[in-house]
């Protein structure tokens, strides 16, 4: 019911300034209006001449690709992140663990018995400077 009187009221006011206006025969503010007129004839323009539907189309597809592209950096941001823990984790695991190993009997006893092999085939050949 407002809308009905408010648009009454604007419609009024717009004839009586026309009026008024002509009376005087000058115009008021007019290079504001003509800077409105030429704004609103490039709207109509714009809605008249551009399909919407395929701007949103198309809008909506480089937001969607954009989107994409960050979540894939993202996840490989965290990737990198969690494999340079990890690798430091298992360095620091493998050098706690060979600084905590002591040498085995087992060991020593095979490189001593290696050792005595070597050393047994060594002296049942003769040197190559010894070979005619």
């Amino acid at each position: 019911m407002y809308f009905i009187f408010i648009s009454f009221g604007l419609l009024t006011s717009y004839i009586g300034f026309l009026l008024f206006e002509s009376r005087r025969g000058t115009r008021f503010l007019v290079p504001h209006r003509v800077r409105l007129d030429r704004t609103i004839e490039r709207s109509a323009f714009i809605f008249a001449h551009v399909d919407f539907a395929s701007f949103a189309h198309e809008e909506a597809k480089r937001f969607t690709h954009r989107l994409t592209h960050d979540v894939a950096h993202l996840s490989l941001t965290s990737v990198r992140i969690l494999e340079r823990l990890l690798t430091r984790l298992v360095r620091h695991l493998r050098a706690k663990s060979i600084s905590e190993r002591t040498p085995q009997e087992s060991a020593r006893s095979f490189v001593r018995t290696l050792s005595e092999f070597k050393g047994q085939i060594k002296a049942t050949r003769p040197d190559v400077s010894e070979i005619p």
